[in-house]
């Protein structure tokens, strides 16, 4: 009594220090348990939480076969194998086996200490005072994550990782030994380094194995024969934007479960590879798909490669703020369905317009009359968008979007929102885009994503009206799409919209259909142009294959009519009854340059004395073709668009000149600063 007394008192006096078992290495999983990436702990040692339900019972079974017999049955220290040792080392005059247990060994890799006969003592007493404390399983735990494995690896489950490329879950006879012999000399016995000695400890344990009956003869000289591999494998690298942002985002948890299905992820990375190759060097892509039901994020990917310098890899373009470009003009059209301001049948007028002191033009420079809202935001004209605009008010629909909890930046923090809303004058990310679109998949409701189980279930808020969603929804399906392919070839109608903003910097695809809402981005880190790409020829052809990859080959495609209610207009919106904005129709035959706008200013990057800076010279109506001169010098003649790009030779005062087949003329004077 007075023994188990003392071990009481000594057991509350110096309680074991386990720490070292605390510092884990954190892990990002996918909804399945895969890992996605690992993150060394604060020792940096790779030391994953190991639970013996995770590892192959035959490594356990051999492990203790090898090192600790009675491990169930004794009670931290195995008394009859001390005395063992010490007859043996009697007899022969030097150590034949040891008589640490498990427990011991725990109790060592806790608290480093020097191999003493006072450590020992130690290491004996807390291995009573562990048994004490745990049960065998948690014990056990215990040695599966801290037990050495060469280098800074620690535990089963990063050793099975390292050496062999997978979790302990399934290990064959050769790999199962190979781990009982490592942690005996993890230095000198290191595969990668020193693959025969490897293969020498781990052929001693199977012949132990052999002589105790636990594996045959024949298996344990046939796994001795099985090759050693020399190296060490590289750590599962997937979603490691995700994992870094939820790293931080829950500090406390040693695994971090997500959502992402690793098919999927791999799929839509491999897309997201395949479309970088093609693009301009320093260019990047991003893509993310969320489930509509639940708005859980299956794929993550923010850029095409984290460790591409030249393209900025690291940095996470799911997060990033970018111009929408026209990807906004959905929730305008919505907004004024929603409030009775306009109908999918409603007619606009596309003729050039000036709304105060903003005169919008389309992408494509011409007017093309009245036109339906369906049409126009099919189309996605710009001049009908602002004028919806015009009529929702634009503070109103940023409100409407900060109902939601969707802040964008403003271009003047302090500023109002003004009509370039529409045109994408805004900054938003690729995250909040897609949420917004997933609500239109929801007939209205919006949901915040949700990248983990550890977060909050998503609750619903409107947004929309049903009825608005709807039409929206039915409109997005006949966007026309990307060229060779079409509507019929969907996996699954998908609806969409592209957007590419000012410049060229930007190119956006939002979409979705009954599943899934996929949203891609593909620009330039330091926004710089790209000329020729756009949102529709750039970012929608992804944006299909990924719903392609997506959507099962025999799955068949669901088809989804329009709403009567869209078919026909009520009387009182036939037609949109302007609010009595000031607005100005402007000559639509005028024949202008839209961009840059005469007696601007603008700023622009410098190499040296030399602009750094490529940007469009964008012409509105009059007849093909085109010729542009610069301070009287020709840069292109002959042009059948209504954009061309231009590269300033330098910074000061330019004066462009256009003409066109009729020989109408318009000018634009501007002065190009450093930014």
């Amino acid at each position: 009594m007075m023994f188990i007394g003392t071990l009481v008192i000594l057991d509350r006096l110096y309680p074991p220090d386990l720490r070292r078992y605390n510092d884990l290495s954190r892990t990002v999983v996918a909804a399945d348990g895969t890992i996605l990436r690992m993150f060394t702990s604060a020792d940096e040692k790779w030391r994953l939480p190991t639970r013996t339900e995770e590892v192959d019972p035959r490594y356990i079974a051999f492990l203790l076969a090898y090192e600790d017999k009675r491990f169930w049955s004794h009670r931290g220290v195995d008394f009859q194998a001390i005395f063992r040792a010490i007859g043996q080392w009697m007899s022969s005059g030097r150590i034949v086996s040891g008589a640490s247990t498990i427990t011991m060994q725990v109790a060592r890799l806790l608290e480093r200490r020097p191999r003493t006969f006072l450590s020992k003592s130690i290491e004996m007493f807390r291995a009573v005072q562990l048994e004490m404390q745990f049960a065998k399983s948690d014990i056990l735990s215990m040695y599966l994550t801290l037990a050495p494995f060469g280098g800074n690896l620690e535990g089963v489950k990063a050793a099975s990782l390292a050496y062999f490329g997978k979790l302990p879950r399934r290990l064959t006879v050769a790999e199962a030994a190979l781990l009982v012999a490592l942690p005996q000399s993890p230095t000198a016995n290191r595969p990668d380094r020193h693959g025969k000695m490897a293969a020498a400890a781990r052929a001693r344990v199977l012949k132990r194995l052999a002589l105790v009956g636990v594996v045959s003869p024949e298996i344990a000289t046939e796994a001795s024969t099985v090759p050693v591999e020399g190296r060490r494998r590289a750590f599962p690298f997937r979603a490691p934007h995700l994992a870094r942002r939820l790293l931080s985002s829950f500090p406390n948890e040693a695994v971090i479960r997500t959502h992402v299905v690793p098919e999927y992820q791999a799929a839509v990375a491999g897309i997201v590879s395949a479309a970088i190759r093609s693009a301009n060097q320093g260019n990047n892509v991003a893509a993310i798909v969320v489930d509509n039901k639940t708005a859980n994020v299956l794929v993550y990917v923010a850029s095409s490669d984290f460790f591409n310098t030249s393209r900025a890899g690291q940095v996470d373009y799911v997060q990033a703020v970018r111009s929408p470009g026209s990807a906004l003009k959905p929730f305008i059209y919505a907004m004024a369905f929603d409030e009775g301001i306009a109908h999918p049948e409603t007619i606009l007028s596309d003729r050039v317009r000036r709304f105060g002191g903003y005169r919008p033009a389309n992408f494509d420079g011409l007017s093309h009359g009245l036109v339906s809202a369906r049409h126009a935001l099919q189309k996605s004209l710009n001049i009908p968008a602002v004028a919806l605009l015009h009529e929702v008010g634009p503070r109103r629909f940023l409100s409407r979007l900060q109902g939601i909890g969707i802040n964008p930046k403003l271009r003047i923090p302090e500023g109002s929102p003004g009509l370039a809303l529409a045109l994408g004058g805004i900054g938003v990310s690729l995250e909040q885009l897609v949420s917004m679109y997933g609500s239109v998949a929801r007939d209205g409701s919006f949901k915040v994503l949700s990248y983990s189980g550890s977060q909050d279930p998503a609750t619903s808020v409107p947004f929309f009206g049903q009825r608005a969603s709807m039409a929206v929804a039915a409109i997005l399906r006949e966007t026309p799409r990307p060229r060779g392919r079409y509507i019929k070839e969907d996996r699954g109608q998908v609806a969409f919209k592209t957007g590419t903003s000012s410049g060229y910097r930007d190119a956006l695809a939002l979409g979705f259909n009954d599943t899934y809402t996929v949203g891609v981005w593909l620009g330039d880190p330091k926004a710089k142009p790209m000329p020729g790409k756009t949102g529709a020829n750039s970012a929608a052809p992804i944006l299909l294959r990924i719903f392609d990859a997506l959507t099962p080959p025999n799955e068949r495609r669901t088809v989804v009519d329009a709403p009567a209610f869209l078919r026909r207009a009520p009387e009182n919106l036939k037609t949109l009854q302007p609010g009595g904005g000031s607005d100005e129709v402007i000559n639509s035959t005028g024949f202008s340059i839209a961009f840059p706008v005469d007696g601007s200013r603008i700023p622009l990057r410098q190499k040296g004395r030399r602009s750094a800076t490529v940007f469009p010279i964008k012409m509105i109506d009059g007849q093909r073709p085109f010729s542009v001169f610069v301070n009287g010098i020709p840069i292109k003649v002959g042009n059948l668009t209504r954009s061309v790009v231009w590269t300033p030779g330098s910074l000061g005062f330019y004066s462009i000149v256009a003409v066109d087949r009729m020989g109408n003329v318009a000018a634009s004077n501007v002065e190009l600063s450093v930014r």
